[in-house]
C-alpha cells in the first residue's frame, strides 16, 4: 500500500509539472503586437519590439513576431510566410510522445534530455488553443536580440546546424534537439523565466517551477498595449 501511494504521488507530481509542457504552444485568442509604425518621412515601416509570454494550463513558452527573428528564421520552411513563431521547451520523451504514459511522466522528474518545439503561423488565430493567459512585454531591440540568442543557445547543433528530430503535431511545427537537461526542478516554466532574465528583464527564475509562479512574475512587468495587427 505504501509503495502504491508513493507511486501515485509521483504520478500526480509528474502530471502537474509536465502536463502542460506537452501542450499546444500558443493561444488563438491572444492579441497581436502593437501595430507597425512609420518612421517620420522615411516611408519605411518599423515595428515596436515585443516579447510574447504565454501560459496554457501548466505549460509556458515564448513567441516572437517573425520580423524579430535573426538566425532563427532558418528553422522555418523556406517557403513559409509566417508572421509569428512560438517556442516551447520540455522533456524530450514526454513532449514528443503522441500519448504520454505514466512512466513517461515519472521518468521526466529526473534529469533527462530536452527538446524545443518550434511552430510558425501566418496569423495568431492559426495557433491553438483558446483560453491561454498571454502577455506582450515591451522590450527594446537589445532585449529581443538576447531572447533570440537564448533560443539559439537552447538548440543543440552539429556542425553549426540545429538537429531536427521530426515534425511537430501542428502545421509548420517541428521538434529540435536541445542541449539542456530537463528535471522536476527545471521545467518549461523555469526555462521561460530564465529567458526573460537572460534578456535583461527584472525577473528571477530560481524558484519558478509552476506556471502560476510565472504568471505572477510577468504580471509585474510592463505590458505593451494590445492592438489588432492587420
Amino acid at each position: 500500500m505504501m509503495r502504491r501511494a508513493v507511486v501515485s504521488l509521483l504520478g500526480a507530481a509528474a502530471a502537474a509539472l509536465l502536463g502542460g509542457c506537452a501542450g499546444p504552444p500558443v493561444s488563438a485568442a491572444v492579441p497581436a503586437p502593437p501595430r507597425a509604425f512609420l518612421a517620420a518621412g522615411s516611408g519605411v515601416q518599423h515595428r515596436a519590439p515585443v516579447i510574447g509570454v504565454l501560459v496554457t494550463g501548466w505549460h509556458s513558452g515564448l513567441i516572437l513576431p517573425a520580423w524579430e527573428l535573426g538566425p532563427l528564421r532558418s528553422l522555418l520552411p523556406p517557403y513559409a510566410r509566417e508572421r509569428y513563431v512560438s517556442f516551447g521547451w520540455g522533456n524530450r520523451r514526454f513532449y514528443m510522445a503522441s500519448h504520454p504514459t505514466f512512466s513517461d511522466a515519472v521518468a521526466a522528474l529526473f534529469s533527462s534530455p530536452s527538446v524545443l518545439l518550434v511552430q510558425g503561423a501566418p496569423a495568431l488565430r492559426v495557433l491553438a488553443p483558446s483560453g491561454a493567459k498571454y502577455r506582450w512585454l515591451c522590450a527594446d531591440r537589445d532585449e529581443v536580440w538576447k531572447i533570440d540568442a537564448y533560443l539559439r543557445h537552447a538548440l543543440r547543433q552539429v556542425h553549426g546546424r540545429p538537429v531536427r528530430l521530426g515534425a511537430g503535431p501542428w502545421i509548420d511545427s517541428a521538434f529540435y534537439a536541445s542541449g539542456e537537461r530537463y528535471d522536476g526542478l527545471h521545467t518549461c516554466n523555469t526555462w521561460t523565466a530564465d529567458a526573460l532574465k537572460f534578456a535583461g528583464l527584472p525577473v528571477h527564475a530560481s524558484d519558478v517551477i509552476f506556471s502560476s509562479q510565472l504568471v505572477a512574475l510577468i504580471a509585474k512587468l510592463s505590458a505593451c498595449p494590445a492592438a489588432t495587427h492587420p
